[in-house]
């Protein structure tokens, strides 16, 4: 079917039966909750085969998919995405991994609200893991950033519209984000 990430809305309970890789959310819609390739089964179970292979423990430099969850200038806190479900292949912290405002973008960034804002769906790279167990995230390297954006406003879907600006198809607001190369394009 398609390609997804943790957060893409796959269709509804009406259309499908939510199946392995999938959640069901409030509203009824089927969300992905790992990155790979959706499926439709026969009987019509929608399911998510992961793409990527998971190291089984997280270590510095790993790639990681997490959704933005708070935001406390200067750090944005992230929940990082399981990629697989089977328990000993998921990416295993516990609480949230952490990105700083110098790591949320190239150049000096003030703010992290200009790079990233609560419910984006980011590609981000294991910096460093403390004994207390902290993860940071940088989103400096290449190929890194914004793979999935909503409206700040309204909580609807973002698009990318000409000059990488990113435009609400509901409200009609337009925002920026440090978006990553595989951001969808129109």
């Amino acid at each position: 079917m398609e390609q997804t990430v943790p957060g893409s809305v796959l269709g509804t309970e009406e259309e499908f039966v939510a199946g392995s890789g999938t959640k069901v959310g409030p509203d009824g819609s089927i969300y992905s909750v790992v990155c790979g390739d959706a499926e439709v089964s026969k009987d019509k179970a929608i399911s998510v085969k992961p793409a990527l292979q998971i190291p089984k423990a997280l270590k510095q430099g790993a790639v990681v998919y997490g959704r933005v969850e708070e935001i406390f200038e200067p750090v944005a806190l992230i929940q990082i995405a399981p990629i697989s479900e089977r328990a000993e292949r998921q990416v295993p912290p516990e609480g949230y991994a952490v990105l700083h405002a110098k790591e949320s973008g190239e150049g000096y960034v003030e703010n992290v609200r200009d790079q990233v804002h609560i419910g984006d769906i980011i590609k981000a790279v294991v910096i460093g893991i403390r004994r207390d167990g902290e993860i940071s995230l940088t989103l400096k390297s290449r190929g890194l950033g914004v793979v999935k954006a909503y409206c700040s406003r309204c909580r609807a879907p973002l698009a990318l519209v000409a000059g990488g600006a990113l435009k609400c198809g509901r409200c009609g607001s337009t925002e920026r984000r440090n978006l990553a190369p595989e951001f969808p394009k129109r």
